[in-house]
């Protein structure tokens, strides 16, 4: 049966759907425990499509069975596998010319079309070399479901946690006698320290300063952050500890930053709080294990471009897209892309909503302990706003006629206005002790190669407590002694400050 089935020309065409299984497990193996079910569901859905599609289109210009399934399984191998091949190409090869798509497109072209033309010409294929092709994707696609099992059995995701394996935190029982503060975690993207603001943009943030100081804030101005990424420097500071060691000075890949996010999903902190009876409320960027969501994730691309980059069509779209969706190919009169305007749309939503859920949460009361973290991706990138929170022109951002510090210094006076929203809802009298802890994850990343990197680690850094009792903070304390700090005061820790210093990652993503 299985012979008679292998010499059918008709039903041959079903092998070439071993391809994308093969492709699909290949991005999950890859990336074994990154990638959501949903993603992997909706990818899949996705390629089965378009290989049914080329099928088609196939055996609409051959006519023959044989043909076709040749002729699909070719042009299946150049979309999906055409970004590994690249990947190599730019390895081992030092030209520029010969590895760009004004060279390669063209060549892929060229190469299609006399494949084609030879395919039509043909009276036959030899069953022994179709059934050859097929047997290998075959081979290729349950290799991949023996790694997959293999990884399933030997728990490989557990990998994916950057927590340091050796310094493990042991967090007791809290004490009855203390009554349990609310926390709130205010992240400002990027806000770096007044002092670089003095030094790097000539800038004055003494009004900030002294809002906050007059309203009996602490203010570490000698604060780092102890990385200059942010789901990095969330994770540390959220596990109370620096990430595994080896990472220093690795490329933030996105890999490497999807790691970062399971690991702060998983954080030490609010797992803790939620076994202490904390309500636990997320206006933040990235999804808890305790507290998902409620806007979608800063980095939600990841879990799909970590697979799908691999084919012709994203590649495309991510190398060289922006030159035929910005500007008109045939006139070069600039256009707005509806991909562009949404993502805008959304980005500007999500900072309001995340904003107005602190203001709810800052002026409500509760029975319940509460740990409420916000997140502003402000005064970071992309300058969609003017000091006075006005949009700035899409004109300008798309043509790259903003000049990123002016831009950015804007939304740092912006970003001040919202201080000075919050600053009197944060120091009201509350039914419980409140700690509010006010940072930046990392400070201004854009400096040039004349400015010592070490800069953009300058960042803000500033906390409340509600009994106004700072002994135990010091100037110059970084975020991953914040919660060791108010662990030990509100929760009878008695746990190790860690030494305060910067890891720096190299970053390509620019987020």
């Amino acid at each position: 049966m299985p012979h008679r089935f292998l010499r059918s020309p008709n039903k041959n065409l079903l092998f070439i759907f071993f391809l994308p299984v093969f492709f699909v497990l290949h991005g999950i193996n890859e990336n074994f425990g990154l990638i959501p079910t949903h993603v992997i569901f909706r990818l899949s859905t996705y390629y089965f499509m378009v290989t049914l599609g080329i099928i088609g289109l196939s055996f609409f210009l051959l006519r023959k069975a044989d043909t076709s399934s040749i002729f699909s399984l070719y042009l299946l191998s150049v979309f999906f596998l055409f970004g590994a091949f690249h990947d190599f190409l730019k390895s081992v090869i030092n030209s520029r010319f010969f590895v760009s798509y004004t060279f390669l497109l063209p060549l892929i072209s060229i190469i299609t079309v006399v494949f084609f033309i030879s395919l039509r010409k043909r009276e036959k294929i030899s069953k022994r070399s179709t059934r050859y092709f097929y047997y290998l994707v075959g081979i290729f696609a349950m290799l991949e479901i023996g790694v997959l099992i293999k990884n399933i059995i030997t728990s490989r995701s557990i990998d994916n946690n950057l927590t340091s394996k050796t310094d493990k935190l042991n967090l007791t029982s809290t004490c009855v006698d203390k009554e349990k503060p609310d926390i709130f975690l205010i992240v400002l993207d990027g806000y770096p320290s007044s002092k670089s603001l003095k030094e790097d943009f000539h800038y004055d943030n003494g009004k900030t300063d002294s809002l906050l100081k007059d309203n009996h804030f602490f203010m570490s101005s000698l604060s780092r952050s102890n990385y200059n990424m942010t789901a990095f420097s969330l994770g540390s500071t959220m596990n109370l500890d620096y990430l595994k060691k080896g990472i220093e000075g690795k490329t933030a890949n996105v890999r490497r930053t999807m790691e970062a996010i399971e690991t702060l999903k998983s954080n030490v902190l609010m797992n803790y709080l939620e076994q202490q009876g904390y309500k636990i409320e997320n206006y933040g960027c990235f999804d808890f294990d305790v507290a998902p969501c409620q806007t979608k994730p800063f980095f939600w691309d990841f879990y799909y471009s970590q697979i799908e980059d691999q084919t012709l069509y994203s590649r495309i779209r991510r190398d060289i897209g922006r030159n035929f969706s910005v500007r008109n190919i045939f006139t070069g009169a600039l256009r707005i892309p509806k991909s562009y305007k949404a993502e805008k749309a959304y980005h500007l939503y999500r900072n309001n909503y995340n904003f107005n859920g602190l203001i709810k949460e800052l002026s409500t009361r509760n029975d319940t302990p509460r740990f409420i973290y916000t997140h502003l991706i402000l005064p970071h990138r992309p300058i969609f706003l003017d000091s006075n929170g006005k949009e700035v022109s899409d004109t300008a951002i798309l043509t790259e006629k903003i000049n990123i510090k002016e831009g950015y210094l804007g939304q740092v006076k912006y970003t001040n206005t919202l201080l000075q929203k919050i600053i009197p809802l944060i120091v009201a009298p509350s039914d419980r002790p409140r700690v509010v802890i006010l940072e930046g994850d990392h400070g201004f990343r854009e400096f040039g190669p004349e400015v010592p990197g070490d800069r953009m680690f300058m960042n803000l850094n500033a906390y409340y407590f509600s009994d106004r009792d700072y002994s135990r903070l010091y100037d110059g304390i970084s975020p991953v002694n914040s919660f060791r700090v108010v662990l030990n005061k509100y929760f009878c820790q008695s746990l190790a400050m860690r030494k305060d210093s910067s890891v720096y990652l190299i970053d390509t993503e620019k987020k």
